[in-house]
């Protein structure tokens, strides 16, 4: 009897500590920086294409993320129709007086606990870029939807960001 136990307690630890490893190659490679030294899975931003640049703006007295909806082709991105594994690279740039956060995620009770999430503050006039690698999209969420807000005003209007797989 204490021989099955002790084999079903192994065999468990074994499995929990296998998936923790698996769960830390999902997520977690996101990189901030600006255009000349920022980096990501190897790339330079300073050699890589902006795949999507939102914009902080205040229309009307109503401070918004632009665009509202953003769409990210991994099918047919990059030379030969395929990307190939390449990381995508995002620039956000804060037109207003005032500081803005930006915060992409799945935003779902649902997101696993591997999924992605990038959460930043830009400053007035400032650009920030942020590059994800790939393995970080894979895991994103079964829609392939992620939502864009500012963190630290929730009155702001965000948007959605579509990933095309």
């Amino acid at each position: 009897m204490h021989k099955v136990l002790l084999s079903v307690l192994l065999s468990a630890v074994l499995v929990v500590a296998g998936s923790s490893a698996v769960w830390a190659l999902q997520s977690g490679g996101v990189a901030y920086g600006d255009l000349e030294t920022g980096t990501v899975s190897g790339h330079n931003f300073k050699t890589m294409g902006v795949d999507i640049a939102f914009h902080m703006f205040e229309i009307g007295g109503t401070k918004i993320i632009y665009p509202p909806l953003a769409l990210l082709d991994l099918k047919n991105a990059g030379t030969g129709g395929a990307r190939f594994g390449e990381p995508v690279l995002l620039s956000v740039t804060n037109h207003s007086k005032k500081e803005h956060g930006f915060d992409l995620s799945a935003d779902s009770p649902y997101a696993a606990p591997t999924s992605m999430h990038v959460q930043t503050v830009v400053k007035p006039g400032e650009t920030k870029y942020i590059g994800i690698p790939m393995s970080d999209l894979t895991y994103v969420t079964a829609a392939g939807n992620l939502k864009y807000k500012c963190q630290l005003h929730p009155g702001h209007i965000g948007g959605i960001l579509m990933i095309q797989k």
